[in-house]
């Protein structure tokens, strides 16, 4: 076999194994789920499969921001999902006051204050030309500052009762919320993959030069994108204040490496250009599993963050020499 026809075999099996990632992926959830009930009997149990999807959907719907930023190239990444989450919460639970009747006010200051957030990290990014790592990290720390500014340090009101039933409450045993996620999922892939803002993004992603060579506004598609993922990040917080019921500042913390990490596993590419909601939401699944399996170990939160770093990690490299091949 000569080494041109080796090197076109490469390619064909490193291609075949992109196309499978979310059969990796998805395979890895059953097997850690198998070795969850191995190390603790019941950990397949309907009750705790649906425990662990309702966790899932919380990071699920930060990991949405965050796969349409990676998606748009340009390096994109966004570090202040986590504070921009904390401040949601905080936000949202401060014009709850515990009423149903303050819900939409409420959900319009999360998103509000998110997409301008998003704004802000997008201009920097976009127009500035400030590399988004420094930018969005930069950004964290204002919005913690914000959120102290904001609560004086002691966040007020709660999520009322509609809210919380959202968050905690079951219809024949599965979750509200995620049968919510269900349907973003599903809006999500419709329109990545259906409309043509997804093929924009794509294509933004993938070539910026050759997009804004076919009349896109590339800088201003790019705002735009990290705009939606801060809006996207507040209704998270939104959500999670109906799980948790009342407001804690730092309750995004969490959920900033766990985004990157299910991108990533999901097989999104970091460079931009390709990847699915669907893998990402299977990556969510799998780290909430895993963070879970950990919990069984009887672990702190410290050995999790390593794992989670680990994991990141060893894809990270992965990904850089493959791309090197």
């Amino acid at each position: 076999m000569s080494s041109q026809e080796r090197s076109l075999l490469k390619m064909a099996n490193l291609k075949s194994l992109a196309a499978n990632k979310l059969t990796i992926a998805a395979g890895a959830v059953v097997l850690l789920f198998v070795f969850g009930e191995i190390i603790s009997p019941g950990f397949l149990s309907f009750g705790h499969v649906m425990s662990v999807l309702r966790l899932s959907v919380f990071l699920g719907i930060v990991a949405l921001g965050q796969s349409l930023v990676v998606m748009s190239g340009g390096e994109g990444i966004d570090l202040s999902v986590g504070s921009v989450l904390s401040l949601g919460v905080v936000i949202a639970s401060s014009l709850l006051e515990g009423k149903n009747t303050n819900i939409p006010v409420a959900l319009a200051g999360a998103m509000g204050a998110g997409f301008a957030i998003g704004m802000v990290n997008g201009f920097g990014v976009a127009y500035v030309g400030i590399p988004p790592l420094i930018m969005t990290l930069a950004m964290a720390s204002v919005v913690e500052g914000l959120s102290l500014i904001y609560t004086g340090g002691y966040p007020s009101g709660s999520a009322p009762a509609l809210l919380e039933s959202l968050g905690n409450g079951r219809i024949v045993g599965i979750p509200y919320v995620v049968l919510l996620w269900v349907l973003v999922i599903v809006a999500a892939t419709l329109l990545l993959f259906r409309k043509r803002w997804g093929a924009v993004l794509f294509g933004v992603g993938a070539n910026s030069i050759t997009a804004e060579l076919s009349g896109i506004d590339v800088k201003r598609f790019r705002m735009l994108v990290y705009g939606i993922c801060g809006a996207i990040t507040g209704v998270a917080g939104f959500l999670v204040l109906g799980y948790t019921g009342t407001p804690y500042l730092n309750l995004g913390a969490p959920y900033l490496m766990s985004s990157i990490a299910a991108v990533a596993v999901g097989g999104i590419s970091l460079a931009g250009g390709s990847g699915s909601y669907v893998g990402a939401s299977i990556g969510c699944i799998l780290l909430i599993t895993l963070s879970s399996i950990l919990v069984a170990l009887q672990t702190t939160e410290a050995v999790r963050q390593i794992v989670y770093g680990s994991l990141l990690f060893v894809i990270v490299v992965a990904y850089t020499r493959r791309r090197a091949e």
